[in-house]
């Protein structure tokens, strides 16, 4: 059993800080991952929320998709700092997605073999406040070691989920997929973009979306 934490409620907080969505938002954001995800029965809640609120909606493994879908609900909350030259395409609100196989051990947050996904959620869902920036397709964001014992991605790279939702006037809330990359993909993608890549995943056989394999082989790594 999943423990209180992950016990589905909604939380809608009126105060200007931190930032949040309004009820109707929030019914809306909910009605369209279970339409375009599937249903959702537990929802990791924050517990402090400085600036932004990052629920995370566990979606599990489903007939079509049979692993788990991580959705954060709160970062779109924050309107982000997009170059001005991009502002006809309504990107300055988005929400997160992790792939998980079926068999990844969500019960156990206290071991970071098995938490970092969702630790990786909220520091990519924070950081377009931290740095007054924002994030999008093909963003990469490094973390300077691998993210836990025994597991060596060190770097973040968005792709776009090709899913939008709008919540209120205004307000277009575009999905993107995280996928977990070492260095050298990392130094790949920057010579020969994130489509780039991706056709590297391809032709490599990594399914699309990708699911996270701890123990998935380095695509750009010299043997």
């Amino acid at each position: 059993m999943f423990s209180d934490m992950f016990k589905k409620k909604k939380v809608v907080q009126k105060k200007q800080y931190p930032e949040v969505y309004e009820e109707k938002e929030i019914d809306i954001l909910e009605e369209y991952i279970i339409e375009r995800y599937g249903n959702f029965t537990n929802v990791f809640h924050e517990i402090v929320s400085p600036d932004i609120h990052v629920d995370i909606a566990i979606i599990p493994p489903r007939k079509e998709s049979d692993y788990y879908t991580l959705i954060t609900m709160g970062m779109g909350a924050h309107k982000m700092n997009v170059p001005k030259e991009l502002s006809k395409y309504n990107l300055e609100r988005a929400e997160l997605i992790i792939n998980l196989p079926k068999d990844w051990n969500l019960q156990n947050t206290d071991e970071e073999i098995w938490y970092w996904p969702l630790r990786w959620l909220k520091i990519l869902a924070r950081l377009p406040i931290e740095q007054n920036t924002w994030l999008g397709f093909g963003h990469t964001v490094p973390s300077g070691e691998p993210v836990a014992e025994d597991v060596l991605f060190n770097c973040m790279l968005l792709i776009d989920d090709d899913s939008k939702v709008t919540v209120s006037k205004d307000k277009d809330i575009n999905f993107y997929t995280v996928v977990p990359i070492y260095e050298e993909e990392m130094q790949y993608k920057f010579k020969n973009q994130a489509e780039g890549l991706l056709e590297l995943f391809e032709k490599s056989g990594i399914p699309y979306p990708p699911v996270v394999d701890k123990k998935r082989k380095n695509l750009c790594k010299e043997d």
